[in-house]
C-alpha cells in the first residue's frame, strides 16, 4: 500500500507551503497507515488477494484465506468473513463496521446435518451498510446498497437497495456513473492521495473495461 500512495501521491513544489502541509499530515497519520498496511499484509501472506489501493481497518476471517479476493478502492470497516467458500469483492466497494459474510451453513434436510457451502460476490460499487449480513450462494449487483442491519438471502440486482430480514428491494440507486474512490475516504489515505483522486466517467452499464478509477491492476 505505501509504495501505491508514494507513486501517486499529491506533488507540490519542494519545501512550498503546500509540500510541508503533505507530509506534515502523512507523519501524523503514519501510526494508521501502517495499521491499515498490517491488516492487508497479514491475510495476503495466508493467500488472500488484496489490492494496494484497497484500505481494511480490522478483518477477521474463518476459514481458507486464499478464497478471498479484494479488489482495487475498496474500503472495510470491522468486517467478519467465513470463507469456506470464495467470497470476491470487486471495485470501490464500501463495506461497514459489523458486517458478516457467511458462505457456509448446515443442510438442515440431512440426517447428518451436512456442511454446505457456496460462494459470495460482491459486485463493483456495492455498499454493504453497518451490521448487514450476507449469506452463502449471494451475489450483490453492481452498485446496490445493502441497509444496515439487513439479512441477505438472495441475489441483489445491480443499483437495488435492499433492507429488513430477510432482505427485500425497498428501492433504487438513482445514478448513472460513479465518480469516487472508497479508500481514499481514510485520512491517512487522503494525507497521499486526497480525496477521489481520479474522477470516473463510466457509464452504468458499461459494455466491457475497468469499473473503477484506479490505475493499477485489479490484484496484485
Amino acid at each position: 500500500m505505501i509504495a501505491y500512495l508514494f507513486q501517486n501521491r499529491l506533488k507540490a513544489p519542494l519545501f512550498s507551503p503546500a509540500w510541508v502541509k503533505h507530509w506534515l499530515k502523512r507523519l501524523w497519520t503514519l501510526p494508521s497507515l501502517l495499521g491499515y498496511c498490517w491488516q492487508s499484509l497479514r491475510w495476503r501472506m495466508k493467500g488472500a488477494r488484496i489490492a494496494p489501493s484497497a484500505v481494511i481497518s480490522r478483518l477477521t476471517v474463518q476459514g481458507d484465506a486464499s478464497h478471498l479476493s479484494i479488489g482495487p478502492g475498496c474500503c472495510l470497516g470491522i468486517t467478519t468473513m467465513q470463507t469456506h467458500a470464495q467470497v470476491k469483492i470487486g471495485a470501490c466497494v464500501v463495506i461497514n463496521d459489523g458486517v458478516r459474510l457467511i458462505t457456509g451453513s448446515h443442510d438442515i434436510t440431512s440426517p447428518t446435518y451436512e456442511h454446505v457451502f457456496a460462494p459470495i460476490v460482491i459486485e463493483d460499487y456495492a455498499w454493504i451498510a453497518t451490521d448487514a449480513m450476507v449469506l452463502k450462494g449471494v451475489t450483490i449487483g453492481r452498485g446496490a446498497v445493502v441497509a444496515a442491519g439487513a439479512v441477505v438471502v438472495k441475489d441483489v440486482r445491480p443499483f437495488a437497495v435492499v433492507g429488513g430480514n430477510p432482505a427485500k428491494e425497498i428501492g433504487t440507486r438513482g445514478i448513472e456513473r460513479f465518480e469516487y474512490l472508497p479508500s481514499s475516504w481514510f485520512g491517512p489515505v487522503m494525507a497521499w492521495t486526497g480525496r477521489n483522486p481520479v474522477k470516473s466517467s463510466t457509464p452504468a452499464k458499461p459494455a466491457a473495461g475497468p469499473a473503477c478509477p484506479v490505475a493499477e491492476p485489479l490484484l496484485q
